[in-house]
This record gives structure tokens, C-alpha cells and sequence, in this order.
């Protein structure tokens, strides 16, 4: 008999612990997800974009090419790694430039890295128009850009925006939010001509200079944290920056989150270990977060590249990350232990009254 109860109390606790993150996956739906018919017209705009502005070199001679063949444009963000929010006001288009005839040089020293070309014997981007002296000017590309997009989009607003240009759509504005938007981001694909180190892209750096990135390698390390951690990592996330969105008025920034997120779950990884629940996963994610904004910075996959910064918090905003923590690690030992009344408890005071047990 008493094999039985222990039996029916087992099957009874895990039931408890699918609906505790049910209700999780409920949230995301609910209130989190990007809905697809959302998704699918901005695939569409996006596209149309890009067209454009690889037929911009066709039009004007002095219009820099876009790569094609030793690389080409794509989406960069967290839209393309589909770790994106509500609203959908912000879509990455990164722009790969022809680099034939140009050098990468760092602090007046040229680096060994070959910066991408398809071949062309001439390059526009040499031209006063976009280069001072001898150097190309990335606040003479981000303007440039502009005027070509303006003329595109006569009737939206298009601005350059320190390292992109910022096209904003009317489709989906609404009285509390923006309409579907991209960032338009011109840049260099650099490969290093010695092994044991990363490609990456130069973009500009809103101060007419370039710093490194590599949106693809987010890309490619999101996916893999995503099979590893049974499809769990990009939900997690969400929910984080919404929390973040709904009680810090997103101070936290949307990537620090991300690339806080990615480490400690990565950390599982080196252990051989998984994340195999969705709240675990986020009361993993809500700890991680905390360390990290303890921390105040942290480095970027990229060598070189500039460090990631989290934005700032008061004090009393400080405490109420702390807590949320505390809740969710809490949730978690409460589901553990069978308390599932207590853990959904949690977790409601965690993401309010949003969260539906």
C-alpha cells in the first residue's frame, strides 16, 4: 500500500511540475511570443529592403557593393536568433561591403586580416564620398545610406543612428508603440589570414570609427545552446527580457541579458549537464542574470571586440532583480521537493499577475 501512495504521490508531483511550466509556456504565448502573421510580414518587408539596396551599385557607380559571393547580407539580432519580444519594432540588416583594395589598419598599424571581396579591380568606397583621406569614414557611409533610403522611403522616417540607419514603418504602430522598424547596418566581413581565430565584421562605432562583432557567431551559439538544452534556451530568454521590460522598464539591455543567459548555460554544458525544464531554466537564468549585473560588464565572444555593458539600475531596482532571483530559485527548490502550490506561488510574484498557475 504504501508503494502505491508513493507511487500516486510521484505521478501526481510530475503533473504538478508540467503545469507549473505550462504555465510559463503559457505566458510566452500570451503575452511574449512575436505572433507569426507579425513574423512573416516583416520577412517580407525585409527582403524587399535588401533588394533594394543591392541594386543601389547598379543604379549609382559610386554606390559601394553589397557582398555576394565571399559573403552576403543577412539578419543579425534577436530576431534573427528568435529570441525576440513583443513588440516588433527592431529587425538587424546587416550589409556586408565589397572590400576590394582596403586594408584593416588598428591604431595607425595594419592588422593581418584580409577584409572581403568578390573581385571588383575598383572601389567607390575610396572616393571622397565615403572616405576622409585614405580611411574609410563610417559617418560618411551611415550618411550616405541615409539619403539612399530616404529617397526609397520618402514616407518613413529614416535616421542614422550612431552605428546604423533606422527605418521606421507605420505597420504595427499603435498609441504605445513604434511600427515595425530595421537597423540598417553597413560593414566589413574580415577573416583572419592565420588560423585560431574567429572572422568577424567591422561596424561602425557611432564616433565615424569601426569596432568588431559577429552577429553570425550569436546565431550559431544560440542554436547549438538551443538542441542542447531541449529546445529551452530561447524560451528562457524571452522571459527574462520580459521581465525585464515589465518591472525594470527594460534598463537591463536585451543582449546583456542574452549573453548572460548563454554563459551559464553554457557552464551546464561543460559539466555534461542540461537544462531539462523550463523553470529551471529560467530560475537558472534569473541567478545567472544577478551574477553578471553583480560583475557589471562582460566580454564578448569576440576578440577585441568592445565589452557589453548592462545599462544601469538605482539601487532599490538592484534589490528587486535580487529578489526576483531569490523567488525563482526558490520556485524551483518548492518544485523539487513536490510544493508545487508554493513554486507557482513564486513564480507568480515573479512575473505578476501575467503568470496564470
Amino acid at each position: 500500500m504504501a508503494s502505491s501512495n508513493s507511487q500516486l504521490w510521484r505521478i501526481l508531483s510530475e503533473y504538478r511540475t508540467k503545469s507549473v511550466s505550462q504555465s510559463l509556456e503559457e505566458l510566452l504565448t500570451n503575452s511574449i511570443n512575436i505572433r507569426e502573421g507579425i513574423r512573416s510580414t516583416a520577412s517580407t518587408s525585409q527582403q524587399h529592403l535588401r533588394e533594394f539596396l543591392h541594386g543601389e551599385s547598379q543604379r549609382d557607380a559610386n554606390f559601394p557593393p553589397i557582398l555576394k559571393t565571399e559573403d552576403r547580407d543577412f539578419l543579425g539580432g534577436s530576431f534573427a536568433r528568435h529570441t525576440k519580444i513583443r513588440p516588433l519594432d527592431d529587425i538587424d540588416v546587416y550589409l556586408p561591403l565589397d572590400g576590394a583594395n582596403l586594408y584593416y589598419y588598428f591604431n595607425g598599424v595594419q592588422q593581418p586580416y584580409a577584409v572581403l571581396s568578390d573581385g571588383p579591380m575598383w572601389n567607390p568606397l575610396l572616393t571622397p564620398r565615403w572616405a576622409d583621406g585614405q580611411l574609410v569614414s563610417s559617418s560618411k557611409v551611415i550618411n550616405e545610406f541615409t539619403t539612399v533610403l530616404r529617397r526609397r522611403f520618402p514616407q518613413t522616417k529614416v535616421k542614422p543612428s550612431g552605428q546604423a540607419i533606422n527605418i521606421r514603418m507605420t505597420h504595427g504602430e499603435t498609441d504605445s508603440c513604434d511600427g515595425l522598424g530595421y537597423d540598417v547596418v553597413p560593414c566589413f566581413s574580415v577573416r583572419p589570414r592565420q588560423q585560431g581565430e574567429l572572422d568577424f565584421y567591422l561596424i561602425p562605432d557611432g564616433n565615424n570609427g569601426w569596432i568588431r562583432t559577429n552577429p553570425r557567431v550569436d546565431a550559431i551559439i544560440t542554436e547549438r545552446l538551443q538542441k542542447q538544452h531541449n529546445r529551452l534556451f530561447r524560451k528562457v530568454v524571452k522571459l527574462l527580457k520580459y521581465w525585464n521590460a515589465e518591472h525594470l522598464s527594460g534598463k537591463i539591455k536585451p543582449y546583456f541579458i542574452e549573453l548572460s543567459i548563454a554563459r551559464v548555460f553554457r557552464d551546464k554544458n561543460l559539466k555534461s549537464e542540461s537544462v531539462t525544464s523550463l523553470s529551471f531554466g529560467a530560475a537558472l537564468a534569473f541567478w545567472g542574470l544577478q551574477q553578471a549585473m553583480a560583475q557589471g560588464v562582460q566580454r564578448s565572444w569576440i576578440s577585441n571586440a568592445p565589452p557589453v555593458y548592462p545599462g544601469v539600475l538605482p539601487p532599490w531596482e538592484t534589490n528587486q532583480l535580487k529578489t526576483a532571483s531569490d523567488l525563482a530559485c526558490a520556485a524551483w527548490e518548492d518544485e523539487k521537493a513536490g510544493n508545487m502550490v508554493s513554486a507557482a506561488a513564486r513564480w507568480q510574484q515573479v512575473f505578476g499577475k501575467e503568470f496564470q498557475d
